[in-house]
């Protein structure tokens, strides 16, 4: 009983793993000419185009040797995280490479090897927490360093994340540690992959328009493995992100591998969808709707490479904290989109 014209309706499987059901989708029997995204998290935002982005997982092969001393599990945690694409430029600390830099700040005073490093659950979210299993030969310079580098951590994060903390308590390890080789080319790689902003936008103020995260840390017997969101509004610098961490891996002995690439979602200067969706917002809240590109990928792109000419605007309710334990959706703002995303199709009849 709601008027509309012709609907096509799309329901996608694992957006938040690299776009695998919009990219797997056969759209062949698709006839629509406009496309209604309803995957934003910010009323009263229009996007009209995003990035593109890829997967990169770095993998660094280790050896294991008996080491003596005394077994630790330190921890770098306390830290907001948040979306890779939305909040990469709020200045949140990025758990595992600041735990990389604690790793070198223990070895910088007393010899260490590392038995594991863990950390982030996706690598399209900034993680949180981030832990090391190490066994080190003087445990009081061991604590220090790691004290040293709680306090370094508080002061440098004290606005953007001010619970940060770093921590160490003793452990019993589940397996020998790397050898000082392989914990050496560890720390290094922890250390010296680049991470956050690489480029912001000439042509939009305040875009990012290039950036990676650093979002999955893993380790197994053989291996440690590195996991990013690699992301970009310009192709070309994707391509150089992608040849900066294959030049690192291969001096460290490692390897790359890329995954789940898609394309961006370029601005459409012609949108009749567009121009109908911010006529429809202005009568009903009574100002304009901000229409922006986002840092973030949305399927658009993928759909528009599927169907030419495909006409795009993607939005949504207020929703927070995505990607992060603290998520949650706005029922007063929905009731609202709700609405609005009536109009919108009736007017599309």
């Amino acid at each position: 009983d709601i008027p509309h014209g012709p609907l096509e309706c799309v329901f996608t499987a694992d957006e938040e793993v690299g776009m695998i059901g919009a990219r797997a989708l056969d759209a062949s029997d698709l006839k629509a000419k406009y496309l209604i995204n309803i995957d934003s998290e910010e009323e009263g935002v229009l996007t009209v185009s995003c990035a593109d982005a890829c997967r990169m997982a770095c993998t660094l092969p280790v050896t294991r040797a008996a080491f003596p001393g005394t077994a630790l599990t330190v921890t770098v945690s306390g830290l907001l995280g948040g979306h890779s694409g939305a909040e990469i430029d709020k200045g949140r600390g990025n758990a595992n490479q600041l735990l990389g830099r604690v790793l070198y700040a223990v070895g910088a005073r007393t010899a260490l090897r590392v038995v594991c490093v863990d950390g982030g659950l996706k690598d399209n979210a900034i993680p949180r927490e981030s832990r090391a299993v190490i066994t080190v030969a003087d445990s009081d310079a061991a604590q220090a360093a790691i004290a040293d580098m709680d306090a370094a951590l508080r002061h440098e994060y004290a606005a953007a994340d001010p619970d940060v903390f770093a921590r160490a308590e003793p452990v019993q390890p589940q397996m020998p540690p790397m050898d000082a080789a392989s914990t050496q080319r560890a720390v290094c790689m922890l250390c010296c992959l680049p991470n956050g902003i690489q480029a912001m936008s000439q042509d939009i103020p305040g875009l990012v328009q290039t950036s990676l995260n650093l979002g999955i840390l893993t380790t197994s017997e053989q291996c440690v493995q590195a996991s990013f969101c690699v992301r970009s509004s310009v192709a070309t610098q994707k391509e150089m992100l992608v040849a900066r961490l294959r030049c690192l891996m291969a001096q460290l002995g490692g390897s790359v591998d890329v995954s789940g690439d898609y394309p961006a979602w370029e601005f459409r200067k012609d949108s009749p969808l567009r121009e109908r969706m911010i006529d429809v917002f202005r009568e009903q809240y009574g100002h304009d709707p901000k229409v922006e590109a986002i840092h973030a990928g949305v399927e658009c792109g993928l759909f528009a490479g599927k169907l030419p000419g495909l006409d795009c605007v993607s939005f949504g309710p207020d929703l927070t904290e995505i990607h992060t334990c603290r998520e949650r959706m706005h029922i007063a703002s929905v009731q609202r989109v709700w609405r609005y995303t009536l109009e919108v199709l009736r007017r599309c009849k």
